[in-house]
């Protein structure tokens, strides 16, 4: 496999019961902000001996991943293929971080109805059955006055719930447990350059749901001063400048709203749909940062690439860590505008009270959708003036 001192290869050891597996041909392990489970998978393939026997590695069986010396995954394996031919033999093996079971699994919990307790100590109680420990990276706020678990549903899909409220994030944390963050509070230590560590880079910019005005509608109970018209036609409208044809959406609020609330769920609509029509997928060489640090999860990251005319400050949104004969090791950053995560604007209210925080985005009034049309205009302009 490729090696030199600037990019030097670190041992990818996958750990069952302290018997350390390496050599892995090829490995692919992912991790992304709105997931709570890392994934991976590895493969190994010889030529034919005979005698020789699958490795003793079985479905279900717990396991650990590392980097060199650093944990980034900690869980069960999922699939187990081994297969031979006559030419060579070999094994596919898939699995995921332990926290991955609150996903497929029902939170059984009795009465499932909590008084007053934290996102924090709400996620660790909801992880507790499955083994998974649960710490903060970030202020949880205050207490959440009543939290009861919906029929049937998923312990990630009342985690989910109750995180929402206070603006938190879960990601895996690399030895099988998670982490409660916001949105902000990481920093990846090296940019991504053009000409200097970026070995491609590519955009995908997608307007398919995006609208040049949302028209927010909805009602409220009347009073004394409201009542009527007032009261049960209230809207509220945003206009996405990046989207320069007429393409309106009407948006019925699902509870009841004023006029504030009506215009503040009107902006998030529009605000949240330009962010997640642009993400960008950069690949470096090797695993790590400049300061010998696995590229971090849900961090911020300078960025400047000129060839796709970006140059900002972006979110990691998902790191994959992949290597194979031909390329090696990369990492693979998928980066997006930090306003793609913010918060539906029903949890506005709550979360205002419990530690909210000021918005982020690349840049403070215009998202990468319009930035990018903005410059296209403007190079096309100056092509046909001759410039």
């Amino acid at each position: 496999m490729p090696s030199n001192s600037r990019y030097p290869v670190d041992p990818i050891t996958l750990r069952i019961s302290g018997v350390d597996w390496t050599y892995w041909k090829t490995v692919e392990i992912s991790r992304q902000i709105d997931a709570i489970a890392g994934a991976f998978s590895i493969t190994l393939a010889d030529p034919w001996v005979d005698g020789a026997e699958a490795l003793p590695i079985a479905a279900g069986m717990e396991c650990e991943l590392l980097i060199g010396g650093d944990p980034v995954l900690k869980g069960y394996i999922d699939k187990s293929a081994p297969s031979f031919s006559d030419k060579e033999h070999g094994i596919t093996i898939a699995g995921r971080d332990k926290s991955a079971d609150l996903v497929d699994c029902a939170a059984v919990h009795s009465p499932g109805h909590w008084i007053n307790q934290t996102a924090l100590q709400l996620a660790a109680i909801l992880a507790q059955p499955f083994g998974v420990a649960v710490r903060a990276e970030a202020d949880v706020g205050a207490p959440i006055p009543s939290f009861k678990l919906d029929q049937g549903e998923s312990a990630f899909e009342a985690l989910d719930r109750a995180l929402k409220l206070r603006e938190l994030l879960a990601c895996p944390d690399g030895a099988g447990n998670m982490i409660l963050l916001k949105i902000g509070t990481r920093q990846n230590v090296t940019a991504l350059i053009q000409g200097k560590n970026i070995k491609a880079a590519d955009a995908d910019c997608d307007l398919t749901d995006c609208f040049s005005q949302y028209l927010v509608q909805g009602q409220k109970p009347g009073n004394d001063d409201e009542f009527g018209q007032a009261a049960a036609a209230i809207s509220a409208t945003a206009k996405d400048p990046a989207v320069i044809r007429y393409r309106p959406m009407i948006v019925r609020a699902e509870n009841s709203v004023d006029a504030a609330a009506a215009k503040q769920r009107a902006d998030w609509e529009k605000t949240v749909r330009a962010a997640r029509s642009v993400s960008v997928s950069v690949t470096v060489q090797g695993f790590r940062q400049g300061d010998g640090s696995l590229w971090q999860l849900g961090a911020l990251t300078d960025v400047d690439i000129p060839y796709l005319r970006l140059k900002g400050r972006l979110l990691s949104s998902k790191i994959t860590l992949r290597r194979d004969i031909s390329e090696g090791s990369v990492t693979v950053i998928e980066l997006r505008d930090p306003a793609a995560f913010k918060p539906e604007p029903k949890t506005q209210e709550t979360a205002a009270k419990g530690g909210a925080q000021k918005d982020l985005r690349i840049e403070a009034e215009k998202d990468l959708q319009t930035r990018f049309r903005e410059n296209a205009e403007r190079r096309h302009q100056q092509i046909k003036e001759g410039k």
